[in-house]
C-alpha cells in the first residue's frame, strides 16, 4: 500500500465531521491535524506533532503554548521527550528525525538515513536508543549518544507505521500496511516472527510495561493482544467502529487508550478486557492519545487540529484554568 491508501483514510476522516457546535478543545494553535502527542515524565509539559510541519511545546497544566519548534519540511508524525526532560525528538515525512533543545527551541542534531516518510518512533527504556518506522519498509535503530545509525531491520512488504521496544529492550515490535506484526532481535537485526490476524493495515502498537505483551490497532477496527514470548495472538478488545489510529498504555499497565475514525477516544480495562469509558468531543477522527504519568488524565489530538485534556475519572474535558 502507498500514499494513495493513506490519502483514502484521510479523505474518510474528513467526511466524518460533527456539527459545528460540538465541544471545542482548550488547546489550539496547530494549522492541521495533530498526528502525535507526548507527555513529559513529570506530567507538566506536552509535545504535539502536526501535519502543519511543526512541533509545539505546551504547559499542560495551564494548557498554554510555550514554543513552536520549526525545522521540518513536511508533516511531523511522532514526538518523544528524552529522559533529561530538556530535549526531545521528532520524526517527519521529510525522512528525518530532529533532536531539539527544549530550552532554546533550537535543533541539536538531525538523524538521516531513511529514504521515505518516517511514520513512528519509539525510545528504549534507558533512553539510549531510538527505533524509527518508515514507509521505506524498514525499521532503523539509532544510537542517541552519537546520533548514528546502528542497524536496519528489513522484511515488511509495505509501509511500516509504528514500532515499540519489548522484552527488556531486547526486541522490537513493528506494524505495517502489510497487515503483519513483526518481532525483531535488537542485537542482530534478525526477524524472529511474523504474526498475522488483522484484516487490514496495522497502524498502531503499544507494549505493556513488563515488555511481554503488545496491543495493536488496525484499519479493520480491531485491537488485538499479542503474547510476545509465545509469538501469537492472545486476545482482543472490542475495538472501534472505524479505523484505529493510536494506542497508549498506562504506566501501571492496567489501562489502555485508543483513538479512532469514529471520533472517539476509548478507555479500556486490560485485565477484564472491557471498555470503561468513551470520550466524545473531537469533530474529526482522534489521531493520537496519551496518558499523563499519574494516570489521572488523558490527552487526545485530532484530525480537527485541536488537543483535548480529559479527566479519566469523570470522562469530562478539563478546561484551561482562568488566568
Amino acid at each position: 500500500m502507498t500514499l494513495r491508501h493513506y490519502a483514502a483514510i484521510a479523505a474518510l476522516a474528513l467526511a466524518t465531521g460533527l456539527p459545528a457546535d460540538a465541544a471545542r478543545a482548550d488547546m489550539t494553535g496547530h494549522g492541521a491535524m495533530v498526528n502525535a502527542v507526548a507527555v513529559s515524565a513529570d506530567g507538566k509539559r506536552l509535545l504535539s506533532a502536526s501535519w502543519d510541519y511543526t512541533v509545539r511545546l505546551w504547559d499542560l497544566g495551564r494548557q498554554s503554548e510555550l514554543k513552536v519548534l520549526d525545522g521540518h519540511t513536511a508533516s511531523v508524525n511522532a514526538v518523544v521527550f528524552l529522559p533529561d526532560g530538556k530535549s526531545a525528538l521528532s520524526a517527519s515525512w521529510d525522512h528525518m528525525v530532529i533532536r531539539w533543545d527544549l530550552n532554546s527551541g533550537r535543533e541539536i542534531a538531525r538523524l538521516t538515513g531513511h529514504v521515505n516518510n518516517i511514520a513512528g518512533m519509539a525510545l528504549s527504556r534507558d533512553g539510549r536508543r531510538l527505533a524509527t518506522a518508515s514507509w521505506d519498509r524498514t525499521v532503523k535503530l539509532w544510537n542517541l549518544s552519537t546520533n548514528a545509525l546502528e542497524r536496519s531491520f528489513e522484511g515488511h512488504d509495505a509501509n511500516v507505521m509504528q514500532v515499540a521496544f519489548a522484552m527488556d529492550d531486547k526486541q522490537l515490535v513493528s506494524v505495517a500496511y502489510d497487515r503483519t506484526v513483526r518481532l525483531w532481535e535488537v542485537a542482530s537485526g534478525r526477524e524472529l516472527a511474523v504474526m498475522t490476524g488483522h484484516q487490514a493495515s496495522v497502524n498502531a502498537v503499544a507494549v505493556m510495561p513488563d515488555g511481554k505483551t503488545a496491543f495493536t490497532g488496525s484499519t479493520d477496527g480491531a485491537i488485538k493482544r499479542w503474547d510476545l514470548a509465545a509469538q501469537r495472538e492472545s486476545g482482543r478488545l472490542p475495538g472501534h467502529g472505524s479505523f484505529i489510529t493510536s494506542i497508549a498504555i498506562s504506566k501501571d499497565g492496567r489501562y489502555a487508550l485508543s483513538g479512532g475514525g469514529d471520533r472517539l477516544m476509548r478507555l479500556w480495562d486490560l485485565k477484564e478486557g472491557r471498555q470503561l469509558k468513551q470520550f466524545a468531543g473531537h469533530e474529526k477522527p482522534v489521531w493520537s492519545v496519551a496518558f499523563t504519568p499519574d494516570g489521572k488524565r488523558a490527552v487526545s489530538g485530532g484530525y480537527d487540529t485541536v488537543i483535548k485534556v480529559w479527566s479519566l475519572e469523570t470522562g469530562a474535558l478539563i478546561p484551561a484554568p482562568k488566568s
